[in-house]
């Protein structure tokens, strides 16, 4: 494969899934020049068609005309930003195939353990699926290892109507090659993000911030759903940030088994979670909106690979047993 694509003045970004995410990532690229292309359906397909997408930001409010598209027309584009929930992106993955060339950069923006964590390394582990989030090995077969990014977002927004979004804190992400090689590609996405306003920044070990963003997430996201309860409670108050700090502190044990080194410590990390005030967690967003919860990747994953290394997650599994059974039960009244 051509680790140097041709891009230039024709540079097409694709984005799937005008959700929260991805809106405000089309609205910032879009804002910033480039040619981007939404991929939506229903409502969103034809709103974003008539309105384009917007953003709004403290400093005020983005806006930007996109391309759009349901997936059957798309041609190859230069980059493919797929974003949506973990348990999602089999479905997302299809109906992008068509905007996937050979030189396609694949930029899957999702929550957890990824199913590429074991691609493009070495060990004993390696080329190995992640059950949890690919149980079929289908993610793995349509989106090809080696044209693959490993992306972390770290930022939160909320979507407020098709092709519309709100982030009220600084858009930063984390990119890197799944290899951990350096190449020229990354290079340039990295700097095209940081021209549109996105603050990115390159890793070479890209496991590493994706493990502190999965640790952020696994010490928060189902106890806010356990306990109804926002960031500030979940981190800040002391009897909830208790259980916080031991689920970290099982995390941690399983990212250093696979040799990663830490980019915040765990009290920085419950600091940082209670100064986000009332803001809600993906996953309780989730829950109050009746959708599936994102407990594969970010439970479900962890406690996977904690069994590969015969390391035990006692209250990391109950808590995730909890937060599946409240969701479930709700959502069977619902139904």
């Amino acid at each position: 494969m051509n680790t140097t694509p041709p891009f230039g003045t024709e540079f097409k970004i694709c984005v799937a899934g005008p959700g929260a995410i991805g809106t405000t990532l089309a609205a910032l690229l879009g804002a910033g020049g480039e040619r981007v292309t939404i991929i939506a359906r229903g409502d969103s397909l034809s709103s974003i068609a008539s309105a384009g997408v917007s953003l709004e930001q403290r400093k005020g409010q983005v806006r930007a005309n996109v391309a759009t598209s349901d997936g059957s027309d798309l041609g190859v584009h230069d980059v493919l930003l797929l974003c949506s929930k973990a348990q999602d992106l089999e479905t997302l993955a299809v109906s992008s195939k068509k905007a996937i060339g050979p030189d396609t950069m694949i930029v899957p923006v999702v929550n957890g353990i990824p199913w590429w964590y074991f691609q493009g390394v070495e060990g004993r582990f390696s080329g190995r699926s992640v059950t949890s989030v690919d149980p079929a090995g289908a993610l793995a077969s349509i989106l090809p290892p080696e044209q693959t990014i490993g992306v972390i977002a770290s930022f939160t927004a909320e979507r407020v109507g098709p092709g519309k979004a709100i982030a009220l804190n600084p858009i930063r992400m984390v990119l890197g090659e799944i290899d951990d090689v350096e190449r020229s590609r990354t290079e340039l996405l990295v700097e095209i993000f940081n021209r549109c306003g996105i603050e990115a920044r390159l890793s070479t070990r890209i496991r590493d911030p994706l493990w502190t963003k999965v640790i952020a997430n696994l010490m928060s996201n189902p106890l806010s759903v356990i306990a109804e309860a926002p960031l500030k409670h979940v981190c800040g108050r002391e009897d909830l940030s208790m259980i916080s700090r031991q689920l970290i502190d099982e995390a941690m044990l399983v990212a250093a088994s696979f040799g990663a080194r830490l980019e915040v410590d765990p009290e920085g990390l419950l600091r940082f979670g209670a100064g986000m005030g009332d803001a809600k967690t993906s996953m309780l967003q989730d829950f109050h909106s009746g959708r599936e919860l994102e407990l594969g990747a970010i439970c479900e994953a962890v406690l996977e690979l904690a069994t590969m290394q015969g390391i035990d997650m006692p209250l990391t599994r109950h808590i995730a047993a909890l937060a599946r059974y409240r969701s479930d039960t709700t959502r069977s009244r619902a139904a």
